[in-house]
């Protein structure tokens, strides 16, 4: 996996495994970016923000993996605890985060998918 285009925070501040965070991960250097982008575009790497709970400790700046809302697990570098979001909604509450991901899992248990019993039953095609 490649490093992040951000530079790495100065002081190495650890974080618990639990914590909703901001990991990045470069999808695409720019060398190998298309021939079509902007000029300026063509410069930069192409990078991917993802966040979740961290899935073990780990300090600021370096590799980590999260948990995602979607129960995916994602590896990147940590440069962010409890990030806002960017159309200024406010501070997160990792507390509502948990039991979002907590009502998904009783629906899951209780007889499938949201998308089945959303339509009768019946798998949405």
């Amino acid at each position: 996996m490649a490093d992040s285009p951000r530079d790495p925070p100065i002081a190495s501040v650890h974080v618990p495994e639990g914590e909703w965070v901001e990991i990045e991960r470069v999808v695409l250097r720019a060398p190998a970016r298309a021939r079509n982008v902007p000029p300026d575009t063509a410069l930069t790497d192409f990078v991917a923000r993802v966040r979740g709970f961290l899935v073990a400790g780990a300090d600021l700046g370096s590799n980590a993996t999260v948990r995602t809302l979607l129960d995916r697990e994602v590896g990147g570098r940590l440069v962010e605890v409890n990030p806002r979001n960017p159309a200024n909604f406010g501070d997160p509450v990792p507390a509502l985060l948990r039991l979002g991901l907590e009502a998904r899992h009783s629906l899951d248990e209780g007889g499938g998918s949201t998308d089945a019993r959303r339509s009768g039953g019946r798998p949405r095609r």
